[in-house]
């Protein structure tokens, strides 16, 4: 198992908008942005181009979906992603008049004009669903978190930008968190500057079954990483840490317990997160580099599923990282 990489230990705080804390923001209308009429009908022209074509969505490309109104939104989105406080979330997507198919379809071309999609799983998801499947919970060393309605802790996903499209909202809970994970580390570095290293050694992950026959079923990866004047984050859930042991062999010790759980705790402290609760036809969109995020547990009732359609992407201004920093940026490889 390679090692997590050796580099800096950042030890001066984070400035600019990615450290951002609760009191930086009024309300919502701080991070949303509603899609105009003139917006929802560029999407909707592309839309209708793009079904005419008659080809699987994957073989799209940019050129086949211009959104010349739209595409200008998007490219704010991508400035506040990378270079901002790191989210946004775009209300008003027409979902409700969409079939599922037209969802996809619409959702993909929209993720052309952000950035580059990659692979999900080993399954080699592009687009995959977030709901309940009915596999168990998030505890269960076979079953990736996405695919509960458990309580899901602050976490990042794999690639640098991670999309949710809510497509239905759940008959309860399934709130949204979000913190800084660059604000986390200007806390650790203030109170618990002794357990810094910890966090860029890393933590063993559990691939949950999603391994090649060559392959480990678990890995070593870095909560942060100081490169080229830039603090990175992956802080991948928890829960596969915890389901990697009898795996890896590798004990938990009683101060990575610890610094597990301060990292939520600061990270969940009520001037350090936001919440919102996604809508039919919201957009929320995430930086993984220095937004975490987590979610209350949700209960589904009938006619209410809650189903939410993630893309991983990277954008055309992602950061350099090496490569063994951030398992899976690049998207997961196919294995069966």
């Amino acid at each position: 198992m390679p090692a997590a990489p050796a580099d800096t230990v950042l030890t001066e705080p984070v400035t600019g908008p990615s450290a951002w804390t609760a009191a930086d923001f009024t309300g919502e209308s701080d991070w949303v942005v509603v899609l105009t009429p003139e917006e929802i009908d560029d999407l909707e022209t592309a839309l209708a181009a793009a079904k005419a074509r008659g080809i699987p969505f994957e073989q799209l490309t940019v050129e086949d979906f211009p959104l010349p109104v739209l595409g200008k939104t998007f490219e704010a989105a991508v400035q506040e992603l990378e270079f901002g406080r790191g989210f946004t979330l775009l209300r008003g997507l027409p979902v409700e008049r969409w079939s599922l198919e037209e969802a996809r379809l619409a959702y993909w071309g929209i993720a052309l004009h952000l950035g580059t999609p990659v692979s999900q799983n080993a399954a080699g998801e592009l687009i995959a669903h977030v709901k309940d499947y009915g596999e168990g919970e998030v505890t269960e060393s076979a079953t990736r978190a996405y695919r509960t309605r458990s309580e899901l802790p602050f976490h990042t996903d794999s690639s640098d930008i991670v999309g949710l499209l809510c497509l239905r909202q759940a008959g309860e809970g399934g709130v949204s968190t979000l913190a800084s994970s660059m604000t986390v580390h200007n806390h650790l570095l203030a109170h618990h500057r002794e357990l810094l290293g910890l966090y860029y050694r890393g933590f063993v992950y559990d691939r949950r079954l999603e391994e090649g026959s060559d392959e480990l079923p678990y890995y070593r990866n870095a909560v942060y990483g100081y490169f080229h004047d830039q603090l990175s984050c992956r802080f991948y859930m928890t829960h596969y840490i915890d389901s990697a042991v009898p795996k890896s062999g590798i004990p938990l010790s009683g101060i990575e317990r610890h610094a597990l759980r301060l990292f939520q705790d600061i990270a969940g402290m009520d001037e350090h997160r936001v919440e919102m609760t996604l809508r039919a036809g919201d957009l929320q969109l995430l930086n993984n580099n220095v937004v975490i995020h987590g979610r209350s547990a949700f209960r589904d009732e009938p006619g209410r599923r809650r189903d939410l359609l993630r893309l991983w992407l990277n954008t055309r201004y992602a950061r350099e990282l090496p490569e063994d920093f951030a398992a899976f940026r690049r998207g997961m490889p196919r294995t069966w």
